[in-house]
């Protein structure tokens, strides 16, 4: 590891130390307010210096945290929601930790006060930190801090055609990717025995488990771009049971990838999840939209009294659309949204739709759409149209993150793998609202890809990157029409 490298490292973990000291620093101050002091009285509990103290020292596991989440490596840092995503992590995991600990101390004089000091250090200390790397991974980005890694790893790349032959070149001309040695896998018999600028080629990609142990690989590149969607989703199930990191080059995925921070020091790839981070993600996922709907409807109910007060005054009709949807499982549900429109027979806008579909667009939102009344345009930019959606939630036909509800007429210019994206709840944002929400001529296949990859690989952790990535959009009514 080069001067450089260990000098940025040093000073973005010092810069995180002062971050993590100073939330809890301002917790510490905001307990010595009287009005604060007056609370936790009220509720028999008295702060002590000793829990400053605890506290300070305990939050430095946060840094071997930060560093298990990879938040010194050069690709999360230049990713700000993916950065954001892992220092929240890193503080949820810090505060089940310190939850046990203390559930252990319950005969010292430490648990006092302790629940509400806990809360506001892992909150503070989230707002803080993610605050101090705004300006890291600015540095990052261009290059004043320099983080990279000089660790060698063997990789097992999956298609030998032209995407693996790019994929070779720049293994063998650009040291920066550290990649030690390489072995392909392909089906077609034809290469079986060659060899790609060096690097050997064997056959059957349904036996990746067992090349994945022969050829000691620390990872696998999925790198196919002629090959059927249907099949490249096979592909990636059969490498994910490797229990190996699996990245995807491939312009199927293009859409997916289309932001993910990669720079010249990185390999443009899509992570996919292992196994062992999907499913144990779902009964997290659905008790996430109890809590997050409940909280949120509780927030959002001034601002949807006074937008239901607004459509009545505005326009003749209920105050409320409710729309037939096709959910989890293919089974319909009728989804609920403030009215923007005027009510009126939608078979014209249905016809212009299924042109579209047959086109192979994305039917999207029509822009400049007469049927929209002005008080409905203003909803619509900034999504508060969809508040009444987290009621689908609580009932359990929607999630908060999700693919688009689909309407049934949609369904007629699906393939056979579009179908995968109803193996999960559709949500009220998405991939779809955070990355092809804003591109103009989406595609069909462009929109399916968004759904049926999050349907496949959703986690926990993809949806709060989600989340965090969905409040840009809302706050400055991107690509809402």
């Amino acid at each position: 590891m080069s001067t450089k490298n260990t000098w940025s490292r040093l000073v973005i973990v010092l810069l995180d130390i002062l971050a993590i000291a100073g939330a809890v620093s301002f917790i510490f101050f905001l307990r010595q307010t009287d009005f604060v002091k007056s609370l936790s009285v009220s509720a028999g509990a008295r702060f002590q210096l000793e829990n400053f103290v605890f506290f300070l020292v305990a939050s430095l596991m946060l840094i071997p945290l930060f560093w298990w989440n990879s938040l010194y490596r050069h690709k999360v840092i230049v990713n700000w929601a993916e950065q954001t995503t892992r220092v929240i992590k890193s503080y949820v995991t810090f505060s089940l930790v310190l939850i046990v600990v203390l559930f252990f101390m319950q005969d010292s004089q430490l648990i006092n006060s302790t629940r509400g000091f806990l809360l506001g250090v892992t909150a503070f200390g989230i707002v803080f930190v993610s605050l101090l790397r705004t300006p890291i991974h600015t540095l990052v980005r261009k290059g004043v801090l320099q983080i990279g890694t000089n660790t060698q790893r063997r990789v097992l790349v999956v298609g030998a055609g032209r995407a693996g032959e790019k994929f070779a070149l720049r293994v063998l001309n650009d040291p920066a990717f550290n990649i030690e040695d390489a072995t392909f896998v392909d089906d077609d018999e034809k290469k079986e025995g060659k060899r790609i600028l060096g690097f050997p080629v064997m056959k059957g990609v349904n036996n990746i488990v067992n090349h994945a142990i022969t050829s000691a690989a620390d990872e696998i590149y999925v790198v196919i771009n002629s090959i059927a969607p249907d099949r490249l989703l096979e592909i990636i199930e059969t490498c994910k049971k490797t229990n190996l990191p699996v990245k995807v080059l491939s312009r199927h995925f293009r859409i997916v990838n289309s932001d993910n921070g990669a720079t010249a020091q990185s390999i443009n790839a899509l992570e996919m999840p292992s196994q062992l981070a999907i499913r144990p993600g779902l009964a997290a996922k659905r008790l996430f939209d109890i809590v997050f709907a409940s909280l949120f409807l509780l927030v959002a109910l001034i601002p949807a009294l006074i937008a239901a007060a607004l459509i009545k005054i505005s326009s003749r009709g209920p105050i409320f659309y409710l729309s037939d949807r096709v959910g989890r499982g293919g089974k319909t549900f009728k989804m609920i949204k403030f009215r923007t429109m005027h009510v009126n027979d939608a078979t014209e806008h249905q016809a212009a739709a299924r042109e579209r579909l047959k086109e192979g667009k994305h039917m999207g939102k029509v822009a400049n759409d007469p049927r929209i009344f002005a008080v409905g345009a203003f909803l619509r930019k900034y999504s508060i149209d969809e508040i009444p959606q987290f009621i689908n939630v609580l009932i359990g036909d929607m999630s908060v993150i999700g693919p688009r509800p689909c309407l049934a007429y949609e369904m007629e210019f699906f393939d056979d793998w579009h179908m995968r994206r109803f193996h999960v709840l559709p949500g009220i944002t998405g991939l779809w609202q955070v990355t092809g929400r804003q591109m103009d001529g989406l595609s069909l296949h462009d929109a399916m890809t968004l759904d049926v990859y999050y349907a496949e690989n959703f986690t926990i952790w993809l949806d709060v990157k989600i989340l965090i990535k969905t409040i840009p959009v809302v706050i400055f009514g991107r690509g809402g029409k």
